[in-house]
Parts: C-alpha cells; sequence; structure tokens
C-alpha cells in the first residue's frame, strides 16, 4: 500500500514537472525563435538618451542656448516617436506569440489524447502543459492592447479547451 502511494505521488511530480517543462520549452522557443522587437528598438533609445545627456552635460542647465534646447526639445520628440513604434511593435509582437502559444498549447493538448491508457503519467504531463501554455498565451493576449484581440484570444482558448478536455474525458468515461 505504501509502496502505491509513494509511486503515485511520484507520478504526480513527474507530471506536474513534465507540465512545466514543456511549457518552458515552449516559452524559451517562441522567444529564440521569435523575439521581441525591444532588442531593435532598445538601441536607438539608448543612443537618443546619451545624445541629451551629452546636450544637458554641455553646460548647467540655466545656461543652455536656444540652440541647445531645441536639440533637446528634438531628441525628445524623436524618442517619443520611437517609443511609440515600440510600443506598436510589442503588441504586434504580443498578439503574434499569444496565437503562436495557443497554436502549440492545442497540439499539446490533442497529443495528450493519444495513448491515454498505455502511458498515462506522460499523457497527463502533456495535458497540464498544454494548460500551462494555454494560460501563458492568454497572458500575452492581455497584453496585445486591443480589446477585440484579448477577446478573440480568451474565446478561442476556451474552446479549445473545453473541446480537448471534453474528448480526454469522454476517452475515459468510454474506456472505463
Amino acid at each position: 500500500m505504501e509502496n502505491r502511494i509513494q509511486r503515485g505521488s511520484l507520478q504526480t511530480i513527474f507530471t506536474i514537472f513534465l507540465g512545466l517543462m514543456v511549457t518552458a520549452f515552449f516559452g524559451i522557443g517562441v522567444y529564440t525563435f521569435y523575439a521581441s522587437p525591444y532588442e531593435e528598438f532598445s538601441a536607438q533609445i539608448e543612443t537618443l538618451n546619451r545624445q541629451e545627456e551629452s546636450v544637458r552635460d554641455s553646460r548647467p542647465l540655466e545656461e543652455l542656448t536656444t540652440t541647445d534646447r531645441s536639440q533637446l526639445e528634438a531628441i525628445r520628440t524623436k524618442r517619443d516617436t520611437v517609443d511609440d513604434t515600440l510600443r506598436l511593435a510589442n503588441e504586434a509582437w504580443a498578439r503574434t506569440t499569444s496565437i503562436i502559444l495557443i497554436v502549440l498549447a492545442t497540439l499539446v493538448m490533442a497529443a495528450s489524447l493519444m495513448r491515454t491508457e498505455q502511458l498515462p503519467v506522460i499523457s497527463n504531463g502533456l495535458l497540464l502543459s498544454g494548460v500551462f501554455t494555454m494560460a501563458y498565451g492568454v497572458g500575452w493576449g492581455i497584453f496585445s492592447g486591443s480589446s477585440v484581440m484579448r477577446f478573440v484570444v480568451i474565446t478561442v482558448a476556451l474552446i479549445l479547451t473545453l473541446g480537448l478536455g471534453y474528448a480526454r474525458l469522454i476517452g475515459r468515461l468510454q474506456s472505463s
């Protein structure tokens, strides 16, 4: 009896660990092959910050010339433009990342439906990773900036989760 409890505990731990590892694999994979636009824009922002600092450090604030003040204003305007472009690029990236993660979650949840009787621990781990990845994808969908997109993402995630969960449960009930 004690051996069965210990085995069940180890299976539960492994199932959770597998779920987390597959989710981490998907997350790192997405970041590796579909990088955030932040890196692209951070160099521009850093350059503009250095230019602004250079103008400010050239003389005391009260002694800045009209040309210096115009330069500072131009730098701020350009930095604001880069910031706005970065924000829009990040929203598009978050939206696409959300879609990629939800597709991966769907695939792994569908894979968990296969061989459930022969490999129950692996199957459960894959199902759990699908749930974690789905939640992760929905999180990125929320940060995509668009209310319509958020609603679409959560609707798709809900339908897929219900459909795959139903298929999983019906399969188990029919095999019992």
